[in-house]
Parts: C-alpha cells; sequence; structure tokens
C-alpha cells in the first residue's frame, strides 16, 4: 500500500512538472494606467496573428491596481510565436513571446506600451537584448542631432544643409546599426526570434545572395519553426528562376484535407494557378482533362494541382463540379484572398492562368509555361527525355 501511495504521488508530481513545462505565465505591471483619452485601462487582450494576417484573440485579462496575468496552455509541440498585448488603442501593442516559463513585462504608461520590454523567458531576453540595440541607435540619433543644434542652431539645422546633415547621420548608425543586429542575430541563430527579424527587419535590404547566406546560418533546429519557414519562402522567392527551388505552399483541397507542394516531392508537379471567371478557363480545363488521362497512368510519376485565385469560393466549386474537373492525380483548392493571397505574392502572380511545372526535387521546370505546351512537355518527361536539364545548363 505504501509503495503505491508513493507511486501514486511521484506520478502526480511528474504530471504537474510535464504540465508547468508547457505553460507560459505573463505577469504584467502598468505604473501609470491613463490611456491618450484620459481613460483608464481596464482590461487587455493577449492575441496572436493567423495565417490570413488577422488579429485572433485567444484570452483576456482583467487589470487591477496596473497589475495584470494571463496563463496560456501551450499544446505538445505548439511552436514558440511572438504574440500581442493590446486594450491600449489603435496600433498600440506589447510584444510577447509565448513560450513556458514565467514572463515579466514593466511598462511606465498605458498610452505607451511599445515602449515595454518582456523578460523572464529565452525568446523574451533575447528579443529584450535586440531592442537594446534599437534604442542605443535612437538615443545615438537624437544626440548627434542636439549636439549639432547647439552648435549651429535650430534654423541650420531646418536649412536643406542641416537636413541633408540629419540624414548622414541617420544613414551612418542605421548602417552601424544593422551590422551590429546581423552579429546579434548569427550569434543567437537556434532563437525563434532570429528568422522573424531577419524576414521583417533585414530581409527587405539584402541581396539575393546575401539573403541565402544568412538563410543557412540559421540553426537547423529552428528549420521546421514556421518563422523560418516563412523566411526560407521569402528567400526562395526572392531568386524564382529555372532550376531553382520554389517556395513551398500549404493549401486546403476541395475535399478539405491541408497539402503542402512539398508533399509531393519525387513528383513532377503541374501547379496550375487560374481563376473560374478567366475567359480561358474552359479550355484550360479541357486541356488538363486530356493531360488526366496520362497522369492516371502515372500517378507515381506525376500530380496536378489547380489552385484557383478568386474570391468567390462557390463560383470556384462550381466550376469545378460542373466540369467534371479533379478527380485521380488532379487536385482543387482555392485562395479566397486571390492575387493578395500569401501565395500569389510569393509567386509573383498578379494575373491569371499561370502554369508553373516542378520538377521531383521542388526546382522550376517551368514558371510560365501555355497550357498547350505543359501537356506536351509533360508527355515528353514521361517518356524519358528530361529536356529540361538542358536548359538548366544553358
Amino acid at each position: 500500500m505504501l509503495h503505491r501511495f508513493i507511486s501514486t504521488i511521484i506520478f502526480a508530481f511528474t504530471c504537474m512538472v510535464a504540465g508547468a513545462q508547457g505553460v507560459c505565465t505573463i505577469n504584467g505591471n502598468i505604473l501609470d494606467c491613463s490611456l491618450n483619452n484620459g481613460e483608464k485601462i481596464k482590461k487587455v487582450s493577449l492575441t496572436r496573428t493567423n495565417e490570413s494576417g488577422q488579429s485572433v484573440e485567444v484570452a483576456v485579462a482583467k487589470v487591477k491596481k496596473g497589475k495584470y496575468t494571463f496563463k496560456y496552455n501551450l499544446a505538445q509541440g505548439e511552436p514558440v510565436l511572438l504574440y500581442n498585448i493590446t486594450g491600449f488603442g489603435e496600433g498600440k501593442n506589447i510584444e510577447v513571446f509565448v513560450e513556458p516559463g514565467e514572463v515579466v513585462i514593466e511598462a511606465e504608461s498605458a498610452a505607451c506600451p511599445e515602449n515595454s520590454i518582456a523578460t523572464g523567458t529565452p525568446a523574451n531576453d533575447t528579443y529584450a537584448q535586440y531592442k537594446v540595440i534599437l534604442s542605443e541607435r535612437a538615443n545615438e540619433v537624437a544626440d548627434a542631432v542636439a549636439l549639432l543644434e547647439r552648435e549651429r542652431g535650430k534654423e541650420w539645422l531646418e536649412s536643406p544643409d542641416g537636413k541633408r546633415e540629419v540624414k548622414r547621420i541617420e544613414a551612418k548608425e542605421g548602417i552601424r546599426t544593422e551590422s551590429q543586429i546581423l552579429r546579434f542575430l548569427i550569434d543567437h541563430n537556434a532563437s525563434p526570434m532570429t528568422p522573424f527579424v531577419v524576414e521583417h527587419v533585414l530581409l527587405p535590404k539584402l541581396t539575393g545572395a546575401y539573403a541565402q547566406q544568412i538563410d543557412k546560418a540559421i540553426s537547423t533546429t529552428l528549420h521546421t519553426h514556421p518563422y523560418y519557414l516563412s523566411l526560407h519562402n521569402k528567400v526562395l522567392a526572392s531568386d524564382m528562376k529555372v532550376g531553382n527551388e520554389l517556395p513551398d505552399i500549404t493549401f486546403t483541397t476541395l475535399n478539405g484535407e491541408t497539402t503542402k507542394l512539398s508533399d509531393f516531392r519525387g513528383k513532377y508537379v503541374v501547379l496550375n494557378f487560374w481563376a473560374s471567371d478567366c475567359s480561358k478557363s474552359a479550355d484550360m480545363i479541357a486541356e488538363l482533362q486530356h493531360m488526366q488521362s496520362i497522369v492516371k497512368e502515372n500517378l507515381d510519376k506525376v500530380v496536378i494541382v489547380s489552385l484557383a485565385l478568386q474570391s468567390d469560393t462557390e463560383a470556384w466549386r462550381a466550376a469545378v463540379n460542373g466540369n467534371n474537373a479533379g478527380g485521380e492525380g488532379w487536385l482543387h483548392a482555392c485562395e479566397a484572398l486571390a492575387l493578395e493571397s500569401s501565395v500569389a505574392k510569393l509567386y509573383k502572380i498578379d494575373k491569371t492562368p499561370r502554369i508553373v511545372l516542378v520538377e521531383p526535387e521542388g526546382r522550376a521546370v517551368s514558371l510560365d509555361m501555355d497550357i498547350d505546351e505543359v501537356v506536351m512537355r509533360v508527355e515528353q518527361i514521361l517518356s524519358g527525355d528530361l529536356y529540361y536539364l538542358d536548359q538548366v545548363k544553358e
């Protein structure tokens, strides 16, 4: 009995520890609870951004005497992501990484929550250090401009020569800070903060080759993390050409299954971007129906993925069902955000139809092939003529 009792206690303790490892506790303190409109803040929300870029509320906490607490249970395998604490007014929020452990957030004012820094857990501590680098840059610029004003006066500072000098100072400090940030990120290449900052801060300023180097420098432990996958896709998209690996995309098929382009590695993929209201859609479907007869005999070698870029999903469904499109080896999906979707932006699609032919390793055979040519080329490839290998060499 005693042995069984001790075993029960140990099991219960183990469960408690395991459970605690998956809990993120956020303790916030606001010294001045006054908002810009003069009212006192009464509650805050913990929100995250979904795949469509929309803000989703996951928890609400009351603010009592400036203090609030969130407790968020992370599911098994849930990645560490950046969330926002909102409720301070339009466009104002506190950034916080949600990860196991206790996070502490000190805010001087509810009117300026963006100046708050979260600490206490690995990703938040690293992100706090990164923000210190940014604040130091702002201080250096402010100090240099203040010195100019003391030496030459406010009137000179607002003159064309003065404005040029301020821009020179900002550019110099910007270059110095970006170099410092890059070193910091490489030193912390296993933090989920790193791919997030690289994508949203540095990537727009980098050449394709430099972006690829930084991409390769990020720890392999992050290669399944959403932030790395997003960054990697953007890097691939920045240098899309025949012979290069294409960005991976995720889509939900007509039957409700979530699928990725990379799921078809080992097969040729006819990636067909279209819209049911396109004037060429009927001819394209007819040609793809012809191709499907070839695909059915080579299901282990080729697949057709038709991805509609249109907001009218009912019209899309009607077009697919009405034309008897789909079946073995032919999948259908729809992006309701159409040309504004992340998929369209990744592949730089500004009109439909467009057909991309992908080889088994995920590289582009062609980025824009006419429907009649793609049928011919697929037949050519299945006959054993890998013509595109010579094109890449050229």
